[in-house]
């Protein structure tokens, strides 16, 4: 009886992975794709950098298009990263040359400048502050209201990956120097740094900044605790996988990624297990069959989850 049972367990598991998951909604943002794209915490806007286009401010409730954006009169686009304030009043977007600071409500410009080198950005919970990574080896934490820097944390290589915490406690920055670094926003101070043995992929940081996610480029995937001296909490039950996107669940029991190549998985925090993994259909019948998850939202209990591909296609998922 418990061979028969083991077998049929088995078969039900093949089945399972067999068998595509269905999204609950689909959207098609972006005809021929996108560079880039943010979603808000609340769920409710989408921006978009489309290739061959400008960037633009979706209404994810109703799908359809707010307004467009662009840095400079003449632009084409070329949004490298963005990023919603917590209440998703304001969004930041960054191309390679420069950053723009929005208001979602109007679309109104409130912030501008010429910054070169760029790569990423995160922004603070209440819209003020934005954490900028450059080329020049370096982050910026930037006061958007005053103008001015109030932070610099160095590495020895392009940082690659930025994150805040919503608490406003902590940066998290990632680099070409194979480091991930931990800074005290209180003081600017250096809290601790962890090698990864291949450049930075992704960093991410969860809502209470208590836990701290690295990824190198085709290499592990860690979470710390941000207390101390970093201690490692799990690695992610599998080797040699690129994150573009992640979010932690508001208590922390899971974590969704999102791969450079198309897969979308579901983890628990504690143990690196993974609860769930599946792979979204693209548009058309292309080679490779592939598409980067350039970002994806839990909600607030953690039942549902937003995407969006670099295809251009948006999809709300349910969580088993």
């Amino acid at each position: 009886m418990r061979i028969v049972a083991i077998t049929l367990f088995l078969c039900t598991l093949l089945i399972a992975c067999s068998e595509p998951k269905q999204a609950l909604d689909t959207w098609v943002h972006a005809d021929t794709g996108s560079y880039g794209a943010a979603i808000s915490p609340d769920g409710k806007h989408l921006v978009t950098g489309e290739i061959g286009g400008f960037a633009r401010l979706w209404d994810l409730q109703q799908n359809k298009v707010r307004y467009s954006l662009q840095h400079e009169e003449g632009s084409a686009g070329g949004i490298v990263s963005a990023d919603f304030s917590e209440f998703g009043n304001v969004l930041v977007t960054v191309e390679q040359d420069s950053i723009a600071r929005w208001s979602v409500e109007s679309g109104r410009l409130t912030g501008y400048w010429a910054w070169p080198n760029l790569t990423d950005v995160a922004v603070s919970a209440d819209g003020r502050y934005a954490l900028i990574g450059s080329k020049d080896k370096q982050a910026v934490y930037f006061d958007m209201v005053a103008g001015k820097m109030l932070y610099v944390f160095p590495h020895h290589e392009k940082v690659t990956s930025v994150a805040l915490s919503k608490d406003g406690r902590y940066a998290l920055t990632g680099a070409d120097d194979w480091h991930a670094s931990l800074w005290d926003l209180s003081n600017g101070e250096h809290l601790w740094s962890k090698n990864m043995k291949y450049k930075i992929s992704l960093v991410a940081l969860s809502d209470d900044g208590e836990f701290a996610l690295a990824n190198a480029h085709i290499g592990d995937a860690h979470v710390y605790a941000t207390r101390g001296k970093g201690s490692l909490v799990s690695r992610l039950d599998e080797i040699k996988m690129t994150l573009v996107s992640a979010d932690f669940s508001s208590d922390n029991r899971i974590l969704a990624t999102g791969r450079a190549a198309k897969a979308i998985d579901i983890w628990e925090v504690a143990s690196g297990d993974r609860r769930e993994t599946w792979k979204p259909k693209v548009k058309h019948k292309v080679q490779p069959d592939s598409a980067t998850i350039l970002d994806l939202k839990l909600d607030a209990n953690a039942k549902t989850l937003i995407s969006e591909s670099s295809t251009g296609i948006g999809q709300r998922w349910a969580i088993n």
